[in-house]
């Protein structure tokens, strides 16, 4: 089997104020990771720090506990771990120290910070990078932040992104950048012996720590973030680590208002040449590039003692010299640099680099094409570091909500040529679900299609940095005591405060409810959560996971009840998300430190953690109904206590013929699947494309709109190629007795659990054998 590098990394979304719905930036992350995580929610607390003190940097550990840090927050304090959880000391030595501020916000992060309470909010992607660099304190480590801490201290010292791009690019310039792969990359082996020198002159002599280094992977080399604010800004930000290890080259690119950018798993950030309202670099990127061979003509000497401030290379007229004097001819023509072509791996073997262009490009093409089919982008060209394919944003048709970022983080490219619901790959009742390979032993090479939401992701979020107050909160009191409590009238309301809305585990298996950084506590839902201890009745986690794994059985079947339970439950979530966020606006009009706001904001927590543990039963109930809906490969319903209805769901034809079914009694052992499988014809994708130009708005001549698939997760228009499908199950039309018994099917009542399972109109009718039973 064949991985591409950053398979184990997230997709990640920035949307601009004038693009969204609610006036206010929004960004998106799913953490796709998988592995032996630390699933957990932590809320740091604000902070006063003495002069002179020094703030400890940790190493990225991926799994559980990801820090043991008392001095930061309770949450990472070992009283606070669930028996059994006892890790090695030498693992959670701090890596360095850096000068401490003044004064800390508070924020709320999981492996990445997520947001503070201030407003800013960020989503991460890893990316490949060509360069690499190890941790302090293992062998060769050069480089003291990995971007776990590295979007902490900016969330603790930022209220914008401009601040924190600034932020984080000086730290990582001054003291080293490592990447993100620490957690898996790393082997803890014997401590040195040899206490390592402080970061920072004065600071604290460090204890030893871990000493060895599996090396680099570049697929982890490079990082990405998109960040937003209050202020009304969103922005794309790259990191990656520089030629020598110590130090790093970055790059940061604004999102124009009233456009939608996406990070998956590679740099999108091109020409950065607009000014620093729109484009901020590093000082050294570029001659980083050039001794490296990678951009001019020529590579460039080793970096000055002190390289020049970007300022002191901008003549009196505003024209930017660079190593000429102003008004001097160029030395020799050469494109606007290129962050991406020069930093973006690309991989020699020609499999590894077309796995590599689509884990990429294809969700940059349907993010971009659910949001601006107008455009109709190529979902052959994928993402190609070396020649720009698709743009770095786009403007979207309609204006986005939050909700519409979560359908889309729920998404498998349903009604299109890569549906992952459709095919022998999927299995006769469709799941998306793609599992690993052959290994990597395997013989046969090749990849799954690499769908927005997955079963590895761990968790999701839709991150509204909100609107500056305090017209917010006027606005949306009116809304609420003009038109009642109703849903429409919350989504209209919501965006004057900062809102997280969360998923634990699987989107299209979960259930998103908000979170306010700005309230000093994180419900027991999600701080209580570890993937070794099944604790399906507290962890929000644990509570979907069962879920997903069941809707594995008959994905077809069981979505629709799962995308029902959804629409329920988030529609009710916007109203008391409404709710909670006019109690925090109101909670900080008062005095800051008061005995009045701490009460005031530690209300909204106790609501916020009854909401969670609510959601967390419900999923319980969706669980057990779906257990007992679906029993024994039926469709049941329950007539009455005792009695129930049993529909039997048949295989499609289709699938049957490929497992042999009609060459009984040969044994299974020695079934193939038959040669006269109907699938479209292959057609070999182009490594270049031709006349992809900067503005990559490759039309697809054969894409055009059909009428709405009800099998969309995300309710979307699909678009499919004039070309032939995939095989779908013959179905016949709708038995009377199905029509005869869809009634008893459905729930008039909004808030009991049944109608959390009512089948969904667009649930197809297969052929249907019905028996009546006595339990």
């Amino acid at each position: 089997a064949l991985l591409a590098p950053g398979v184990d990394g997230c997709t990640a979304i920035a949307v601009g104020k004038d693009a969204s719905s609610n006036g206010s930036p929004m960004v998106t992350h799913s953490d796709d990771s998988g592995g032996a995580a630390d699933i957990r929610v932590v809320r740091v607390p604000a902070a006063d720090h003495a002069g002179g003190s020094h703030r400890p940097v940790y190493l990225s550990i991926g799994t559980f506990p990801r820090l043991l840090a008392p001095e930061r927050a309770p949450g990472y304090a070992r009283d606070t771990l669930m028996p059994g959880n006892m890790p090695e000391e030498a693992r959670y030595l701090p890596l360095g120290f850096v000068p401490q501020v003044a004064h800390t916000y508070g924020y709320i992060d999981a492996d990445y910070g997520i947001s503070n309470e201030v407003g800013l909010v960020m989503g991460e992607s890893t990316c490949s990078s060509k360069l690499g660099a190890a941790p302090i304190g293992v062998n060769n480590g050069t480089a003291l932040f990995g971007i776990e801490e590295l979007s902490k201290v900016a969330l603790e010292r930022c209220a914008t992104a401009r601040c924190a791009i600034s932020t984080m690019g000086a730290l990582a310039e001054e003291y080293g950048y490592y990447g993100g792969a620490a957690a898996f990359n790393t082997i803890y082996g014997e401590p040195t012996g040899e206490p390592r020198r402080p970061t920072v002159p004065g600071g604290p002599v460090l204890p030893v720590g871990p000493s060895k280094w599996e090396g680099f992977d570049h697929g982890e080399g490079g990082e990405a973030l998109v960040i937003a604010d209050r202020a009304g800004e969103a922005w794309v930000f790259h990191v990656s680590p520089d030629d020598t290890g110590k130090s790093a080259v970055w790059a940061a690119k604004r999102v124009p208002d009233n456009e939608v950018s996406v990070v998956a798993n590679n740099f999108v950030i091109r020409a950065c040449e607009e000014g620093p309202e729109w484009c901020m670099r590093s000082t050294n990127a570029i001659d980083v590039a050039r001794r490296m061979g990678w951009y001019g003509v020529s590579p460039s000497p080793a970096p000055p003692a002190s390289p020049p401030r970007r300022s002191d290379l901008i003549a009196s007229n505003g024209e930017f010299t660079g190593d000429r004097e102003a008004g001097a001819p160029m030395k020799h023509a050469e494109p606007a640099f290129d962050f991406t072509a020069a930093f973006g791996f690309e991989p020699a073997d020609i499999i590894d680099l077309q796995v590599n262009r689509y884990y990429t490009g294809r969700r940059i093409w349907r993010v971009f094409d659910l949001l601006a089919p107008g455009l109709r982008l190529d979902p052959a060209t994928g993402h190609i570091p070396t020649r720009p394919a698709y743009p770095f944003s786009v403007q979207p048709e309609k204006k986005v909500s939050a909700q519409r970022l979560i359908n889309i983080h729920r998404d498998h490219y349903e009604g299109t040529p890569y549906d992952l619901t459709r095919g022998l790959a999927s299995g006769p009742f469709g799941t998306p679900n793609r599992y690993s390979g052959g290994g990597f032993n395997s013989k046969v090479r090749g990849a799954w299609e690499r769908a927005i939401s997955m079963h590895r992701s761990l968790f999701a979020f839709v991150a509204v940095a909100g609107r500056p107050p305090p017209a917010a909160a006027t606005v949306s009191v009116s809304l609420l005591e003009e038109e009642g409590k109703s849903a429409k009238a919350s989504k209209r309301a919501a965006g004057g405060e900062t809102v997280v809305w969360f998923g634990a585990d699987t989107p299209h298996a979960s259930f998103f409810s908000p979170l306010f950084p700005a309230v000093e506590s994180v419900p027991n839902a999600l701080r209580l959560a570890n993937e070794a201890i099944y604790n399906p009745s507290v962890s929000a986690w644990w509570a979907v996971s069962p879920v997903k794994y069941f809707m594995d059985l008959n994905y077809r079947y069981m979505q629709p009840f799962v995308a029902s339970a959804q629409a329920d439950w988030e529609e009710s979530a916007a109203v008391t998300s409404a709710e909670l966020e006019q109690a925090v606006a109101a909670a900080r009009l008062l005095p800051s430190n008061s005995d009045e706001r701490t009460a005031a904001m530690a209300a909204v927590g106790e609501k916020l953690d009854t909401h969670w543990d609510e959601g967390v039963a419900r999923w319980n109930i969706l669980f057990a109904e779906l257990m007992v809906r679906f029993r024994s490969g039926y469709l049941n319903h329950i007539l009455q206590p005792g009695n129930n209805l049993e529909m039997s769901i048949a295989y499609p034809d289709w699938w049957l013929a490929n497992v042999g079914f009609d060459r009984f009694p040969q044994p299974p052992a020695m079934v193939a699947a038959t040669p006269s499988l109907m699938l479209p014809q292959y057609k070999a994708p182009i490594l270049i494309p031709p006349n992809v130009g900067p503005a990559g708005a490759v039309a697809w001549s054969s894409y055009a709109p059909l009428p709405p698939n009800n099998d969309s997760a995300t309710g979307a228009e699909p678009r499919l190629p004039l070309e032939s499908a995939l095989p779908l199950a013959a179905l016949p039309p709708a038995s009377s007795a199905l029509l005869a018994f869809s009634t008893l099917l459905r729930s008039s009542s909004r808030c009991t659990p049944s109608r959390l399972l009512r089948p969904p109109r667009f649930l197809h009718p297969a052929p249907l054998f019905l028996s009546l039973h006595s339990l």
